[in-house]
């Protein structure tokens, strides 16, 4: 129940498509941005960094240049579950953006009688959604129209409270922005000590080294060059069998597929989607690794990676890592994210590039001495507790928040009893 009054969505705004785009204008650079359902989390808001960015050089109509602040809605999911349809993103960045047919433009929007912000988090109600997700056809792939979406009913109270819901919940996203800048700046801090150090050579101490010939090129002559066989121990994983629910009923044991890395495209991952039980495991190829093990999607998207903080398993898209005393969690980690494109280049398949295990385990690898790889280690260990700190505060938050918001939107918690709050103190 609500104690708001219910208004139909047509009622304040109308809906335009994207443009049909076309593929062959696609590159890997460019001044414009394609979004689409793709760009998506499964809740809402934008993933814009990595493979999700889609770069668009050809011609378009003008009008189709998104600007900061404007809304977007997600009409199409390419699943039959459509946990996507429905969503809402407000659009980052002035004239970068262009959205294809799949979204849907709010434009029009009577502020007077509902709040863009409001609005935003409106549309992440699960009763909402679900309204919206109801109103979707397709037998595969799910889509809405947007006069099927103006039938939706939601709670709408007065403007001013409608302005304290949404300045409330973003109270929660300013802070999970800035812990995620945070993370950011964190994880390129890492990265570029790692270039410096066992790319560039510019460890400490390098201008007194000698460099030799190698197959890696020219390395510092107390480096080793030897196979990722001979450096750590890695594992593949598998699919206990989907008929029997005994393998998966209350399930108590990681089990990552590379959609969980993609989805959270986090540095740690402390959960799965999926558990597998005991006798699941034993009935199936699956090797649980331990925890701070570096798991790599394998097969399709190929080097996505994540640190397990639990012991896991996981399905047979992956190569999983396990640090050694010689190549620690850290070098290991970073190794992996530098090498990607050259995992991608190995890879093989007509359906789908796969990077096997046997051609993974007879990778050249550079192997710095003992006591630089310790230091680096050593440097980094806390800035990776950090990072984790940092991505459960984001989880708390994300929890709350979502606790939080269909109760102010319902008025089930009346906002106006709530005092102005800052979520991190």
């Amino acid at each position: 129940m609500t104690r708001y009054p219910n208004r139909k969505l047509g009622e304040f705004f109308r809906i335009g498509h994207g443009f049909a785009f076309k593929g062959e204008y696609f590159s890997k650079a460019g001044k414009y941005i394609l979004l689409t359902p793709g760009n998506f989390s499964a809740g809402s808001g934008l993933i814009l960094k990595g493979s999700k960015e889609k770069f668009y050089t050809g011609p378009f109509p003008p009008s189709f240049i998104l600007k900061k602040g404007e809304l977007i809605i997600a009409l199409t999911d390419l699943t039959q579950s459509a946990p996507l349809l429905g969503a809402p993103a407000i659009v980052p960045e002035n004239n970068r953006y262009l959205h294809n047919q799949r979204l849907g433009r709010v434009h029009g929007l009577d502020e007077s009688g509902l709040d863009r912000h409001y609005l935003y988090y409106l549309l992440q109600h699960p009763q909402v959604r679900a309204q919206i997700k109801a109103t979707a056809t397709g037998a595969t792939v799910r889509h809405t129209a947007p006069e099927r979406i103006y039938t939706v009913e939601c709670p709408v109270p007065s403007i001013g409270i409608q302005v304290r819901v949404a300045s409330f919940l973003r109270s929660y996203d300013d802070l999970i922005e800035n812990n995620t800048r945070r993370i950011a700046i964190l994880e390129e801090m890492a990265r570029a000590l790692y270039r410096e150090w066992f790319v560039e050579f510019r460890f400490p101490g390098h201008v007194e080294v000698t460099m030799k010939k190698s197959p890696l090129g020219l390395v510092p002559s107390s480096w080793r060059v030897q196979t990722t066989a001979e450096t750590f121990e890695y594992v593949g994983g598998s699919t206990p069998s989907k008929d029997v629910q005994e393998y998966w009923e209350g399930g108590t044991i990681e089990w990552f597929t590379p959609t969980d890395l993609t989805r959270s495209k986090t540095m740690f991952t402390e959960a799965s989607g999926t558990r597998i039980s005991p006798i699941g495991l034993a009935k199936s190829s699956a090797k649980i690794f331990p925890a701070l093990s570096v798991m790599m999607t394998s097969r399709a998207t190929i080097g996505v990676t994540a640190i397990n903080v639990t012991p896991a398993c996981t399905n047979q898209g992956f190569i999983t890592c396990i640090p050694s005393p010689r190549f620690p969690l850290y070098l290991l980690y970073h190794w992996m994210r530098h090498n990607v494109e050259y995992f991608i280049s190995l890879g093989t398949g007509s359906t789908f590039k796969e990077l096997t295990r046997s051609a993974f385990k007879s990778i050249p690898i550079l192997v710095p001495p003992e006591s630089l790889v310790s230091r680096f280690q050593a440097g980094l260990e806390p800035v990776g507790k950090q990072i984790l700190a940092l991505q459960r505060k984001n989880a708390n938050l994300r929890t709350t928040r979502d606790l939080l918001l269909p109760k102010l939107i319902s008025g089930e918690l009346d906002i106006s009893r709530l005092p102005e709050l800052n979520p991190g103190s």
